[in-house]
């Protein structure tokens, strides 16, 4: 589901801005950008994300801002056997290195080298990144609402088709059953012949969408009652839309008449589908 956080955390030497932006996704795939080196920290931001998020593409960017400019120190001997390092690489790779581009090059390289997250730089990271984890939670369910109205829409619509169907089969049975009788009076057999009489209940077996129906209001019972289920429920629904798309397909094998009801049912549950591709 799309969502949209923004949060900053500050204190006297540094301020910490958090943006966060979801899509939609079955599994959860979270990047993170900086413009700073989180090290191993990544761990931490990435466990507190998944506290609050289960799926969809996350894209999260932390930047972090000092309020006074810092005077780092550089370690001369670091720097030395840096830039060293730097010019024998280019010239045992051929390159054209300036001793210019070679000490930029190495101071770059010892000062990320050196630096260190402070902890009151995570401290800040993190309750700037829940503060805006929270607000995409709330940007989510304000768009879950609007999401869940579209489905019970859409529900309401296959059920409708669904009576139609309802109404309809009995006298399409009646139809199948009325063409073997005429087929056996032109043959000249009784109704009542067992020939007949099997013939009739073959048919009539075979076009049978009593099942069919019944699983299929049951999976739509469950579905809509998911829709006011807590924690993770996407997993299920797509699971159940996958059986309602199984039991009216076989119901339209059954019995082809009701055609037209069942294409626009399944026309529903795959827009259903997508939709439910939005659910955590």
């Amino acid at each position: 589901m799309t969502g949209l956080g923004r949060a900053t955390a500050e204190d006297e030497e540094r301020k910490v801005a958090v943006f966060i932006k979801t899509l939609n996704g079955k599994g959860l795939d979270v990047s993170i950008r900086s413009n700073i080196n989180l090290y191993e920290f990544e761990f931490e931001v990435r466990n507190k994300i998944k506290e609050y998020l289960q799926r969809g593409t996350v894209s999260v960017l932390v930047q972090v801002e000092a309020k006074k400019p810092k005077g780092n120190v550089v370690n001369p001997d670091a720097l030395v056997s840096t830039f060293q390092f730097f010019k024998d690489l280019a010239q045992r790779s051929g390159f054209n290195l300036s001793d210019d581009m070679a000490f930029y090059a190495s101071l770059r390289y010892v000062e990320m080298a050196e630096e260190e997250l402070e902890e009151e730089t995570k401290a800040l990271i993190i309750q700037a990144l829940t503060d805006a984890l929270k607000e995409v939670v709330k940007s989510r369910e304000e768009e879950g609402a609007k999401l869940k109205e579209d489905l019970l829409s859409r529900l309401r619509i296959i059920r409708e088709h669904l009576k139609n169907i309802l109404e309809n089969k009995d006298s399409i049975l009646e139809r199948a059953k009325k063409r073997v009788l005429e087929k056996a009076k032109e043959l000249n057999l009784p109704e009542g012949n067992p020939t007949v009489l099997n013939e009739i209940s073959l048919i009539l077996s075979k076009m049978d969408i009593e099942e069919e129906v019944t699983r299929f209001k049951v999976h739509l019972e469950r579905f809509e009652g998911l829709l006011d289920a807590q924690g993770e429920v996407g997993r299920k629904l797509e699971f159940l839309l996958q059986e309602m798309h199984r039991e009216i397909n076989t119901l339209g094998n059954k019995m082809p008449e009701l055609s037209q009801w069942v294409v626009e049912i399944k026309t529903e549950v795959d827009r259903l589908k997508q939709q439910v591709a939005n659910i955590e």
